[in-house]
């Protein structure tokens, strides 16, 4: 009777026992649960804060290059209508009111699809010049914030107006104004673009994150301008002065919890100030739609959390009969963990074992089938060691020998009378309690696809290469097959716009220019693609003469002074005087420099300028610079310029055209001339790149035979000016 009690008692001490152990881990579960659950809606809110920041990051920097390209626009033509020398509010009526002023609105216009309309605005309020109608219909604005505010205040800055009902086409829009001041700051007029808002909603629409979400642009003190999903109530309409929205605007932009001031609806609120204007963009997600996923994992986990608990009771009673076998498959396990752990750390599919002679006493059946006897020595049979493969045979056989630890050597094997397998093998020593060696354990994996892939791998890199040949050819021909029918295109164009075929009507003779325009910029393209194509095919021949930098120099300029004084730009040229002569391609330095005054004339703005410099560099050789006062370039765009085909500014909004050549080809050209182009430059301080040509590339006067005649020789001119015109 004692004996039964006490075995009764034992049992209910340790059930009590897994009664707490039971209980102490359903508290870990549900609380483990609980965790889980709040991480998760943590983890959701957070993703909704990424993704709207980094939609907001993406949406205000396209809204401010927009804006930015109409306010270049804006500040052009405020400088072109200040340059034609106007003095008083009259004068500038007067000689802004002009027709040749509304073409030049109406094509500032075309290149801007975010602007509603471009015009110039009198002191006294009225529209006296614009890019719709001409002559303009004398719309009185006085009443507009944008007037107001500019009439009282000299202020150099865009204004940005308050949304209001365009009297044109009674759509919802905005104005960016500029004053435009007189000689001594009296007030002359402004200058300003309207925005159509719903260019911006059909944009946001676009890419919105779903339907709960929002996108707004707000000026800094609050007044929205517009919106996706549009809410005609809050046009022009301020958020309360108790918002987050201002603090997070001063603080330089975040995220925060809304109560939902338009709709009722609570969101989270991603705030983004422009870069360069008083603006703000703002990308709100509803709570509801970002915790959605977040109910429907955390219904799941519930259900997981009460399938655990009820599957723990079921483990407790299987704990106890397991434990028991446990204890008796202990000691086979820790026989065995030793043999295993050695076969761990070789990390293959196939275990093999062998005695102190290396004979083997263990080898898996996969092995076996590729041919060999469990009773086979592994140094018994050196022979079908794969020499061409990983291993060398005889360093394997001595490191058997020294006992050592070896990996990765592999055997070629016979698996059937065609086949061949490739296996390699790894394997460590082992030793007893006294050191004397046992024998060795490692594994084998079979590694014949690796082995073929490879060789596959080197026949395809060989085909690759001869299909990149093939192509580099094939790109060359076909630019030859293109330039052929475009001359004849270029040759006939030439013929109409003369008159030779017969007298033309203007309208007739400006289409046959456009033509001839685009065939020469088609065939520019198509050298460049050309030159490109033999550069890499190695088959670009140099053509070496000896050039006067000066000749070369003046030479180009010529080309591209009719661009430069179009845009207003002053260019100049300074050369030393021992500045050397060099022995090169005439065409190919040519082309480098007219590519880099191109682009600087293309990217420099209106009354800027270009200087071009030649001298002798430190190391004897010789270097010239393009230098410009352009908007300049961050290190990362001077990465991409110099990429083929890159863009710096590749926006919807991107005011230049072009392919993206010019810089590679000119890089490309002067490395073939075993020199250098590199690219100094600072965002709104202007380019400057230099192109260097190594001291093999220059010759002095005396090695010229007969001496330098007139031809080669140029001007001995340090400096050569080429002002461009100043020109309404």
């Amino acid at each position: 009777m004692v004996k039964c009690d006490r075995l009764f008692y034992q049992r209910f001490r340790a059930s009590r026992r897994l009664s707490f152990v039971g209980f102490g881990l359903l508290l870990v579960i549900l609380l483990t649960a609980c965790v889980a659950v709040w991480d998760r809606r943590e983890e959701a809110l957070a993703h909704a804060r990424r993704e709207t920041a980094n939609l907001g990051i993406v949406l205000a920097e396209q809204t401010a290059r927009s804006l930015q390209a109409v306010d270049l626009v804006l500040e052009e033509i405020r400088a072109a209508s200040l340059h034609l020398g106007v003095e008083n509010p009259e004068q500038f009526t007067e000689m802004t009111s002009g027709e040749e002023v509304h073409r030049l609105l109406a094509s500032r216009l075309k290149a801007l699809p975010q602007a509603d309309t471009v015009g110039l605005i009198s002191a006294d309020g009225r529209l006296i010049n614009g890019s719709r109608v001409w002559p303009a219909t004398g719309i009185d604005v006085s009443d507009r914030d944008y007037y107001l505010y500019l009439r009282a205040h000299d202020d150099p800055g865009v204004f940005i107006s308050a949304p209001v009902i365009n009297r044109g086409h009674g759509a919802w829009s905005f104005f960016l104004a500029r004053r435009v001041s007189g000689p001594h700051g009296e007030f002359l007029g402004i200058v300003l673009g309207a925005i159509d808002a719903r260019y911006f909603e059909e944009f946001y629409q676009a890419i919105a994150l779903d339907k709960s979400s929002s996108v707004s642009v707000f000026r800094s003190d609050g007044t929205m301008l517009a919106r996706y999903p549009h809410v005609e109530k809050m046009m022009g309409e301020k958020l309360p002065p108790q918002a987050p929205f201002y603090d997070y605007v001063r603080a330089g932009g975040g995220s925060y919890r809304s109560p939902g001031y338009v709709d009722g609806i609570a969101r989270i609120v991603s705030v983004h100030p422009l870069r360069d204007f008083p603006l703000v963009v703002t990308v709100t997600i509803s709570e509801d739609a970002t915790l959605a996923a977040w109910r429907r994992q955390s219904i799941f986990i519930g259900i997981g959390t009460l399938c655990t608990i009820t599957g723990f009771a079921l483990l407790f009673q299987a704990l106890v009969v397991h434990s028991r076998s446990l204890e008796r498959s202990e000691a086979t396990l820790r026989e065995s963990e030793a043999r295993f752990r050695d076969f761990a750390l070789a990390s293959s599919d196939w275990f093999w074992e062998t005695d102190e002679n290396h004979c083997f006493t263990h080898l898996s059946e996969h092995i076996q089938s590729f041919g060999r006897d469990p009773t086979t020595s592994i140094s018994r049979v050196p022979g079908d060691l794969a020499n061409d493969v990983f291993s060398d045979p005889q360093e394997h056989l001595a490191v058997l020998d020294r006992h050592e630890p070896f990996r990765d050597f592999a055997y070629t094997r016979k698996a059937g009378e065609n086949a061949e397998r490739v296996i390699s093998v790894s394997g460590n020593p082992f030793f007893d309690d006294a050191g004397r060696f046992l024998g060795f354990r490692g594994t084998a994996r079979d590694i014949t696809e690796k082995v073929l892939a490879e060789r596959a791998l080197h026949e395809a890199k060989a085909v690759a290469e001869a299909a990149n040949s093939a192509k580099s050819q094939f790109l060359a021909n076909m630019s030859h097959e293109l330039r052929t029918p475009l001359n004849a295109i270029l040759g006939f164009s030439e013929v109409l716009q003369n008159g030779i075929a017969g007298p033309l009507q203007s309208r007739q003779i400006e289409y046959v220019g456009l033509i001839r325009q685009s065939g020469e910029h088609l065939l520019h393209v198509i050298n460049e693609i050309l030159d490109l194509a033999r550069i890499d095919a190695g088959k670009l021949e140099l053509h070496e003469e000896v050039i006067n930098p000066r000749r070369l120099i003046d030479s180009c300029i010529a080309l591209v002074t009719d661009r430069a004084n179009a845009g207003l730009l002053h260019l100049s040229v300074e050369i030393e005087e021992d500045v050397p002569r060099l022995m090169a391609d005439w065409t190919r330095l040519m082309e480098i420099l007219l590519n880099l005054l191109t682009n600087a004339i293309k990217f420099t703005e209106l009354g800027g300028s270009i200087a071009v410099i030649a001298e002798r560099a430190n190391d004897g050789g010789f270097r010239f610079f393009v230098r410009d006062t352009g908007a300049g370039m961050t290190p990362s765009e001077i990465e991409i310029a110099l990429e083929l085909f890159g863009q710096v500014d590749a926006g919807l909004a991107r005011p230049h055209e072009g392919t993206g050549l010019g810089l590679p080809l000119a890089r490309k050209l002067a490395e073939l001339h075993g020199g250098s182009l590199t690219i100094e430059s600072e965002k709104g301080r202007g380019t400057t790149v230099i192109v260097t040509l190594p001291p093999t590339r220059t010759v002095s006067s005396a090695a010229i035979p007969g001496g330098v005649d007139c031809e080669t020789a140029g001007s001995d001119d340090d400096v050569v000016q080429h002002p461009s015109a100043v020109t309404a």
